[in-house]
């Protein structure tokens, strides 16, 4: 009796390690001999660049430059200076799941910064990384379809249709872009740049063809010196990307993220010259129909039936959901003029609830502003967001959050006021392990006679028809047929008709 198994391989990636972790660098710098002395810092903001994602076995290592803007009074003075210290780090995790080869996209921010005085020529500037990492681990796994032959031996089949969610691509860009922007009409002309800060917005994804198209806007703020008077101006920066991909379905669903790599911004004769790296990386999730052969038998003559189990994701659910951040921050000096206004999500952390989780972000945001004498001044707060996410019982859930739009504050009475929206995103995924039928043959082991010609058999609990109808060496077919049931199940305790085998 020949029979020949029908097989078919199912490729893709899938997520191995979701990980949020923070790091602390800190530098000593001397004042360069252009500047003077410094007599009070004001107040000091990170920048984040990502030079580099290595992944070994068990280690995920990023490296990269964070710059420290420090604003600060010379002595003698009373218009503030701007001080940049670049501090090199690495930050490695560790984690069995890492595996050399792995894709991984990444992203650091720098939620809180600051500096202080060992003497006027010489600072210690301290700066907090918050890393963001997903890894994917290449996988390809042999399943079987369906079988064919058992001519005239009555073979049966239990195949099942499923939907398995698989990860096609994960893809990355690198790419370059500059504009030179002049502020509004309204704002005075820049003169010297004390601050910037260059933020990315979320990306819009579509796919055409072979190609996703992304579509995104980076947001540029500066404080800058104009006369005698502190001024901020804002500017987007629009871009647009194509990523090459395999070819997806309609319904594929793009999980995209940008970093920076490096970015450059240089007053010149009253405009700014800005160039920007950007890395956009993309993880593409696709629902893919599969045949699974779970089971056979013969009614006929036996076989012995070889199945292995299977990890099959049979459920990957995206969403977002957008939750608003507030807070009064005190302030001991009253502000008139708000400068800038910054959030950066420091940590992220889950907590399981009835029916799901709570996701609760601790957000940093920092404020320059003016007070009443015209004195810059700066002051900081955390601030929680939380959001609920449904996961369904035997699921798993990997959610982010980064705050999208222009964080704003308002000068209110004991301080300012700040607000600003946190985009919390998660994927639910389901994993199940299924049998799937990996070795058929005919069986060494003989029949005892005769079967009766008809079976009354009691339905136990858990129990379906093709258990009974194989137990029996019958088909379903034939017990619906006899007992003039609808469907593929009985009621547990029913008492059934066996008919007898037939080929």
């Amino acid at each position: 009796m020949d029979m020949e198994l029908q097989r078919v391989t199912l490729e893709g990636y899938r997520p191995v390690a979701h990980t949020m972790f923070s790091q602390e660098e800190t530098l000593e710098s001397i004042v360069p001999d252009a500047c003077p002395d410094i007599a009070r810092i004001v107040s000091a903001s990170g920048k984040v660049f990502l030079k580099d994602k290595e992944l070994g076995e068990g280690t995920l290592r990023l490296s990269g430059t964070a710059r420290v803007t420090v604003l600060y009074i010379p002595e003698g003075e009373e218009q503030p200076r701007a001080l940049e210290v670049s501090i090199p780090f690495q930050c490695a995790r560790d984690d069995p799941k890492y595996h050399v080869g792995c894709p991984v996209l990444a992203d650091i921010q720098a939620p809180s910064a600051d500096a202080r005085t060992i003497n006027p020529r010489k600072i210690l500037a301290r700066v907090e990384l918050a890393v963001w990492a997903a890894a994917y681990e290449r996988e390809s796994r042999e399943l079987t379809a369906g079988l064919e032959g058992g001519d005239g031996q009555g073979l049966q089949k239990l195949v099942s249709s499923r939907k398995c969610c698989v990860i096609p691509d994960v893809a990355e860009k690198t790419f370059t872009f500059s504009d030179v922007l002049r502020p509004p009409a309204s704002r005075p002309e820049m003169e010297e740049l004390l601050l910037y800060r260059a933020e990315l917005g979320p990306a819009d994804a579509k796919f055409i063809g072979k190609k996703l198209v992304l579509k995104g806007e980076v947001q540029l703020a500066a404080v800058y010196r104009s006369g005698e008077g502190l001024c901020q101006s804002g500017f987007e920066l629009p871009y647009s990307q194509v990523l090459d991909l395999g070819e997806l379905p309609d319904e594929a669903e793009p999980e995209v993220s940008a970093v920076l790599k490096s970015a450059d911004c240089r007053l010149r004769e009253g405009e700014l010259e800005v160039t920007l790296e950007v890395l956009v990386q993309a993880a593409v999730w696709e629902r893919r129909p599969v045949s699974l052969l779970s089971d056979a038998y013969c009614v006929g003559a036996p076989i012995d039936v070889e199945r292995t189990p299977v990890r099959l994701c049979t459920m990957a659910e995206r969403s977002a959901r957008r939750e608003l951040g507030r807070k009064l921050c005190e302030s001991g000096i009253p502000a008139k003029q708000v400068l800038d206004c910054a959030a950066v999500v420091s940590s992220l952390a889950g907590a399981p609830t009835e029916g799901g989780m709570e996701f609760t972000a601790q957000v940093n945001a920092a404020v320059l502003y003016l007070s009443e004498d015209d004195a810059l001044c700066g002051v900081e707060a955390e601030i929680p967001v939380s959001c609920r996410v449904d996961v369904p019982e035997g699921c798993a859930c990997a959610c982010r959050c980064r705050p999208v739009g222009e964080a704003s504050a308002v000068p209110v009475t004991g301080g300012l006021e700040v607000r600003f929206e946190a985009e919390f995103s998660w994927t639910v995924t389901r994993e199940e392990q299924a049998a799937c039928v990996t070795g058929v043959k005919p069986s060494q082991v003989q029949e005892a006679g005769p079967r009766p010609s008809v079976v009354i058999r009691r339905v136990e609990r858990g129990e379906a028809l093709w258990d009974i109808a194989k137990s029996c060496a019958s088909t379903v077919d034939d017990i619906r047929a006899a007992n003039g049931l609808p469907g593929d199940e009985a009621a547990v305790g029913a008492l059934l008709l066996i008919p007898a085998r037939r080929n």
